[in-house]
């Protein structure tokens, strides 16, 4: 798969979350779909919802997909939702193939949308994924996985350039310096989302 191909900026796009099967040729999943099914993607939900294909419990370990099975594993809005992260990580590196692509998308730890839903049990920030992520910092060190992901792409808020160009400065800003706007500028301008795109490793 093409290392300067942003998987992330075709499924989010300037639109919204893409209406197009733009992977046509790939197997792709899409982790607790609930009814927004990603076009072309294989759902998978705990509720028999429409659009859902394969109904399970993403806490119940295995998932029913076979080992380097998937070429793209696409999660939004559920990975706070779920009990372990570390075997959630662990199941996603099993069912992808080598190179695959894993798109995580989760509230920001100082939005709104992450507090409200009371089913939320997991808050994060720039630097929650670095645990799973291969030679990012020294939180890399830490063995909460078996298996380690490389990291190709992380975003701030919608992964897509703004028309604003302040918003653009901005975003910039704050990516370059995660620290500190973790830390002190998040207080005063918080994003809603965060997005990191991983490939598997094997």
């Amino acid at each position: 798969m093409n290392e300067q191909t942003s998987i992330a900026q075709k499924i989010y796009t300037a639109q919204g979350i893409t209406k197009e099967n733009v992977f046509s040729e790939m197997k792709v999943v899409r982790l607790g779909c609930g009814k927004s099914k990603l076009k072309g993607a294989i759902g998978v939900d705990s509720l028999r919802l429409p659009g859902v294909d394969v109904v399970h419990d993403l806490d119940s370990f295995s998932w029913p997909f076979e080992d380097a099975s998937v070429d793209i594993i696409f999660a939004h809005s559920v990975l706070e939702r779920l009990g372990s992260v570390p075997h959630v990580f662990e199941e996603m590196w099993r069912i992808g193939k080598n190179g695959a692509r894993v798109v995580v998308t989760v509230p920001y730890f100082r939005s709104v949308d992450a507090f409200v839903d009371p089913t939320h049990t997991h808050f994060f920030t720039s630097g929650s994924l670095d645990y799973f992520i291969e030679g990012e910092n020294s939180l890399s060190n830490y063995e909460y996985t078996k298996h380690k992901f490389r990291k190709t792409g992380f975003w701030y808020g919608w992964p897509q350039s703004s028309r604003n160009p302040f918003a653009r400065i901005f975003k910039k800003y704050i990516h370059a310096h995660p620290w500190l706007y973790d830390q002190y500028l998040s207080l005063l301008f918080p994003m809603k989302i965060l997005v990191w795109e991983l490939e598997i490793i094997k």
